[in-house]
């Protein structure tokens, strides 16, 4: 199938203001520096910029085919221009995305959570790359433009796709579930994420719960059983369900025995409903461990054969900046997880460190968590308080939140003299290099906001 002016009124529910119905169009696209002749074009409106302001500019490109909202009908189109009047741009990408997606009658698994989105589906896409073409999110463009985006590049030689749904605020799973129409979904887990719109863990579970609720006939629920909130809401679910765990055998699938962490990566074995594998995963950490067999889950729920599945994680390359380990020549070793943070994924990459050292010294870099809202100050104290009694040999921050974080663990056990709060980012980077020690671990992580790989880069420059 391929898109016609008429297919785009269909999907959009817009209205013709001048134009051929007939015309053919090559493409979708909200970006007007990398639009194509022929292609139509939606301008998306955001809090610093409009789309609509960029209509001569794609025009000039030769695009002759744009979607205008409502209020912005001032622009004065071209006379050989189509011009398709909608209510609102953002709404009607969606729906030509649900269009699209609904003509392609693939599997399709969406993936939510508060943690371990973006390397779950990594993961599962490594496992199904194996047998299948898969269509996957390019990074973590994950919202109500990145989602849609992904399922207009859906064609006739995919398989399956894989498609990430990420929201901060109530109301935009529903609409991502009515988007993505999945057939498979999975819930990595629920903690205290995007606060600051989703207000407490209890919102996130009903808001990101709609996945499951929303699956498309006979569709498959994959259930963390680890994850307290989600094994109870999970039984009043009517749709079938396959669950996971790192270690309750009543799982489907789960891990059997230790999990054995080491600088290349970690090993562990995996039961896959009485099918015992032995797997290599080259990321480290248990969290990262959880995320493989969650993605383990939902091959195996669709089909996916055992050795395909250990195949595709021991394939699987790890995401930038999630718990990326840099060897430097001396023998340290930089954890680099700074894409973003939160209590939980914080903790996680703590005790793995924790776990892996090996004797050697190791030291914690530690930005501010962001959106936790009124219990922001809290969380960051209760994080500290967690990760005191590990016993690192140095702990840095950045950021006012932070200090909460060093407050909390010097009230259980760490040594002030082990604690540093830093000005700026060349503040950490200056005494982290003060204290250098050849062979030593160090964990640098932050939210997103926090840009914390300027560390990582400062460490790392000659």
């Amino acid at each position: 199938m391929s898109w016609t002016v008429a297919r785009i009124l269909e999907a959009s529910e817009g209205q013709l203001l001048q134009g051929n119905p007939a015309q053919p169009v090559a493409d979708i696209s909200t970006d007007s520096r990398r639009i194509q002749s022929g292609d139509a074009f939606v301008p998306l409106i955001g809090d610093r910029f409009d789309g609509h302001d960029f209509l001569d500019v794609v025009v000039n490109r030769g695009v002759s085919v744009v979607l205008v909202q409502r209020d912005r009908m001032a622009w004065a189109a071209p006379s050989h221009v189509t011009v398709v009047l909608v209510e609102d741009t953002l709404r009607a990408l969606g729906r030509l995305a649900r269009y699209w997606r609904l003509r392609h009658p693939i599997p399709v698994v969406g993936i939510t959570g508060s943690n371990g989105k973006t390397s779950t589906k990594e993961m599962l896409t490594s496992i199904l790359q194996q047998n299948l073409n898969v269509l996957k999110n390019p990074g973590n463009l994950n919202n109500l433009v990145g989602a849609p985006l992904t399922l207009l590049q859906l064609q006739p030689i995919h398989d399956a796709a894989v498609v990430e749904m990420g929201i901060n605020m109530p109301g935009e799973m529903a609409r991502l579930v009515e988007i993505v129409h999945p057939d498979v979904g999975l819930i990595t887990n629920i903690q205290p994420a995007h606060l600051e719109g989703l207000i407490s863990p209890d919102t996130i579970l009903a808001e990101k719960g709609l996945l499951w609720q929303g699956l498309a006939a006979g569709g498959l629920a994959v259930v963390n059983r680890d994850d307290e909130r989600l094994k109870a809401f999970a039984q009043n679910l009517s749709c079938r369900q396959l669950s996971y765990s790192l270690s309750d055998p009543v799982a489907e699938v789960h891990v059997r025995g230790e999990v054995f962490l080491h600088d290349h990566g970690s090993d562990f074995q995996l039961d896959l409903e009485g099918n015992l594998v032995e797997v290599t995963l080259p990321v480290l950490g248990r969290h990262q461990v959880h995320n493989a067999v969650a993605a383990a889950a939902v091959a195996y729920g669709i089909g996916q054969p055992v050795d395909t599945i250990v195949e595709g994680l021991a394939q699987h390359h790890p995401v930038s900046q999630r718990m990326q380990i840099r060897h430097l020549a001396d023998g340290t070793r930089i954890i680099d997880d700074t894409y973003n943070a939160n209590p939980r994924s914080v903790l996680a990459a703590v005790q793995t460190l924790a776990a892996v050292h090996d004797d050697r010294p190791w030291m914690v870099v530690l930005g501010e968590m962001r959106e936790l809202g009124e219990t922001s100050a809290a969380l960051h104290r209760k994080l500290g308080q967690r990760i005191g009694p590990l016993d690192m040999d140095r702990l840095f921050t950045l950021g006012g939140l932070a200090e909460h974080i060093a407050t909390g663990a010097k009230e259980t056990g760490l040594a002030p003299d082990r604690c540093y709060h830093g000005a700026d980012h060349d503040d950490i980077v200056v005494r982290l290099k003060s204290h250098w020690v050849p062979g030593a671990w160090i964990l640098v992580k932050g939210s997103r906001g926090m840009t914390m790989e300027r560390i990582v880069e400062g460490i790392m420059a000659p």
